[in-house]
This record gives structure tokens, sequence and C-alpha cells, in this order.
């Protein structure tokens, strides 16, 4: 193989693995541990995932509508926006949502509301909490309005 060759070979593998890697996270619910990510479903998993597991609030911001995004920033920080806005403090935590209530044909709605269940641990004590949030569908994307105790 000569030297040309293997430049070109070597920019096609490194085309298909940029090609291949996925910037969205990767979600494993729904049918078949799969999840469209245009679905209000994922929105609302991606916004909780943000909250708990980044180092910052611009994910969350991103997926936040303006007035919502603005009462984020008042909080600062994530562990601020879990304790004030989820009222949920956790050190480990999954997120999924709670079956039932999917309502279909979501591309054709603007509003909607997702239940997840939050299971977590802090202070080594297991926590299981039931949030809604409240979505609109603002130029294609789903954004976050609020965020409610499902159970009050």
């Amino acid at each position: 193989m000569n030297k040309i060759s293997k430049v070109i070979l070597l920019c096609l593998v490194a085309l298909t693995m940029t090609a291949c890697h996925k910037s969205e996270r990767e979600i494993k619910a729904g049918r078949y541990g799969m999840m469209s990510d245009e679905t209000p479903q994922y929105a609302a998993l991606v916004f909780i995932m943000a909250i708990y597991e980044d180092d910052n609030l611009d994910n969350a911001l991103k997926l936040s509508t303006d007035k919502f995004a603005g009462l984020l920033k008042s909080y600062h920080t994530n562990s601020g926006v879990q304790r004030h806005i989820l009222n949920l403090r956790l050190t480990k935590m999954t997120v999924e949502p709670v079956s039932g209530g999917f309502e279909g044909m979501t591309e054709f709605k603007k509003e909607a509301t997702v239940d997840v269940k939050i299971i977590g641990t802090y202070n080594n004590r297991k926590i299981t909490e039931l949030k809604t949030i409240s979505m609109i569908k603002q130029s294609g994307d789903w954004k976050i309005v609020d965020v409610s105790n499902t159970v009050p």
C-alpha cells in the first residue's frame, strides 16, 4: 500500500468515526430500550439528567423556555436548582418516564406534561420521587416550562 492510499484510508476511518459519534445523550427507555429524541419524554429525561449529572446548567438552560431558564439561572448552580426547583438533593440518580399516561402522536401537539420517576440516594438513604414536567413546543423543540411534584 502506498503512502497516498494510507492517508486516504486514514481519512475515511476518521470521517466514519466522527460521523457515528452522537452528541446527544443516549436514553435507555421506551420500547426496546430506545426513545426518539423528538418526544417530550426524551426532553424531560435529558433535562433531569443535565441537572444532576452535568457540571453546569448550560444543557438544562438550552432545554428550557426563556422564562424558566431565567429562574434556573437565578439559582446559579446545579445544586441550587436541585434544592430549590426540584426540592430533591441526590448524590446518585437514575431517571425514567412513568409508564402509563403516554399520549401518542406527540409530533402534532404543542403542549405536553411528562411524569418522571427519579430514584437516587442522599446520605446513604434511597429516595424515590415523582415529578411532573410541563413543556411546550417551540421551533420544533420541546422546552421545559415548569417542574412540579406529581403527588402533592
